[in-house]
């Protein structure tokens, strides 16, 4: 299974990935925890990611879909993943759809996980 869980901050997403990790034997993959594993690393692509991230600026599209293709490539995977939080731009999303079409693979599901805005501020502010 490789499924993809969409939502704003507070919505829930990390509750259902657990619960739908949990279910399905299948690894939760951030993109905030690989960009962290990756500079913590010291790889070639964790010192790009780094660079970027003590400027201040945002990590490219490319650094981090280079970060998710090695990351889904490895052992705990091969029975299937959550990306949480992954693609957030269409370039993302864009490549995502061709790293998996290389592959012969594709999505299981895409959920998306809807708040009203008042809740959302009131979970992150609580």
């Amino acid at each position: 299974m490789k499924i993809i869980l969409l939502g704003p901050p507070g919505a829930g997403k990390g509750t259902q990935a657990q619960k739908i990790m949990s279910e399905y034997n299948l690894v939760q993959l951030s993109t905030g925890d690989m960009l962290r594993a990756a500079v913590a690393s010291g790889s070639p692509i964790g010192m790009k990611a780094k660079a970027a991230m003590d400027a201040g600026d945002l990590v490219s599209d490319e650094i981090v879909v280079e970060i998710i293709q090695q990351r889904i490539k490895q052992d705990d995977c091969s029975h299937g993943y959550l990306l949480d939080g992954f693609p957030r731009t269409v370039p993302q999303a864009e490549k995502l759809d061709q790293m998996l079409g290389e592959s012969g693979e594709q999505l299981t599901a895409v959920i998306s996980i809807e708040a009203d805005d008042e809740v959302v501020i009131n979970r992150i502010s609580g």
